[in-house]
């Protein structure tokens, strides 16, 4: 037992000066479990500033699943990604030798881990790989806004293709000056240099509106080259992956609530958006310090911070939201169902943050939570979360003794 309250004493509480409670119950006992029992008290805190903010510095590179297409609602307006990728050899140790065979054929393969909005549909989707003008650099650090200019005339494939949610793979035969870019002599870091990239995208105004998320992992996403030497044939597969690469997506607010703004109070909606769209603050500050000026020895047993999300929010909500204080993730208890995952049967989310509270309560101040949609680099689904003036708002829900 006073291991257990020593534990304890790492977690703290916070609450807000209106529409809080503070009366005995047995919750607590509850939450800690049935061997450890404690005459607890409930305090629910609620936000007192929100905003919405800009996600405009998201770095892109190096990503294991990416996002290429078009999409657009009536909150988030229309957003837009390409990808942007070295062509390198499967090995970092390898050197190729293209210079005297003859080939047939190059197709790029982009394995599907899924498609939005809808699986259940076929989608008519116009893709485009464009030959870059320049090469990647490894020194470079690239972001959401990066890019990177493209050959004008090294289009290598500009055809529309079905692609369904059932589908693992789309294959895309490349054509245009793709053999003489691979018929080469060269090491590992020159055939990437050489090669220069690929921009691969899927043009708007020829494609129904839809985003596939393609797996990089995969040993499916490659290019493939079939090629004869003398009498013999053989292929070989060329990497996409394995080599510098980033994302690149553009967002279109016009006519839209949220307008592009940079920030937006949070009275009323929070508004997140992956994509480098949107994340959101949330601040107990005026709460916290009114919760300490009249519990200064409270020790917060539990701690849940509650976003209930919007009525008008999309019906397919982002699975999880992370949590940054300053530049550090709260990874308080790793438990699914509470830690940000999305409970759909409440339609909100919850996180457990004891000991961010505790630390809160020990510096006498709360400098916000910023509220991240989790892989939002890679994802497609979006959320509007109620704000602080708002009937069932952000709030704290908590256990604690003194």
């Amino acid at each position: 037992m006073r291991h257990a309250l020593h534990t304890a004493a790492l977690l703290l509480a916070l609450c807000t000066l209106a529409a809080c409670t503070d009366e005995e119950s047995d919750l607590g006992a509850t939450l800690m479990g049935g061997d450890a029992i404690y005459n607890g008290k409930s305090y629910t805190m609620y936000a007192d500033t929100a905003y919405s903010l800009r996600d405009d510095s998201l770095q892109t590179a190096g990503l294991t699943k990416i996002v290429i297409g078009n999409y657009t609602d009536a909150t988030f307006g229309k957003v837009s990604a390409q990808f942007f990728t070295q062509i390198t050899l499967p090995s970092t140790n390898q050197n190729i030798d293209f210079g005297a065979v003859e080939i047939d054929s190059v197709v790029l393969s982009l394995a599907i881990d899924s498609i939005f909005p809808d699986t259940s549909l076929t989608y008519n989707l116009h893709f485009e790989v464009a030959h870059l003008a320049e090469a990647l650099s490894a020194d470079s650090t690239y972001y959401s806004f990066s890019s990177i200019p493209v050959d004008a005339a090294g289009t290598l494939f500009n055809e529309a293709k079905q692609v369904k949610g059932s589908d693992k793979v789309v294959n895309l035969v490349l054509g245009g000056e793709i053999n003489s870019i691979l018929s080469l002599i060269a090491d590992r870091d020159e055939f990437a240099t050489l090669t220069k990239g690929l921009r691969i995208s899927i043009v708007a105004a020829s494609s129904d509106e839809g985003m596939v998320t393609v797996d990089l992992s995969q040993t499916a996403t490659r290019i493939r080259a079939h090629y004869r030497y003398g009498n013999d044939t053989a292929y070989y597969d060329f990497s996409v992956s394995n080599g510098v690469h980033f994302s690149h997506f553009e967002h279109d607010y016009s006519g839209t609530v949220v307008n592009g703004q940079a920030r937006m109070d949070g009275g009323s909606r929070l508004y997140l958006e992956p994509l480098a769209g949107y994340n959101a603050m949330v601040s107990f500050d005026r709460a916290l310090r009114a919760f300490h000026e009249e519990h200064p020895l409270a020790v917060v047993h539990r701690a849940e911070l509650v976003l209930p999300v919007a009525t008008e929010a999309p019906a397919k909500a982002p699975h999880r939201l992370l949590a940054v204080t300053g530049k550090r993730y709260i990874t308080d208890y790793l438990s699914a169902g509470v830690d940000g995952y999305y409970d759909n049967g409440n339609k909100r989310y919850r996180l457990r943050i004891p000991l961010h509270l505790q630390e809160m309560l020990r510096n006498g101040f709360d400098n916000g939570t910023k509220m991240l949609i989790d892989s939002r680099s890679s994802v497609v689904t979006r959320t509007i979360l109620n704000g602080y003036n708002e009937t069932d708002r952000p709030r704290i829900e908590l256990e604690y003794t003194e």
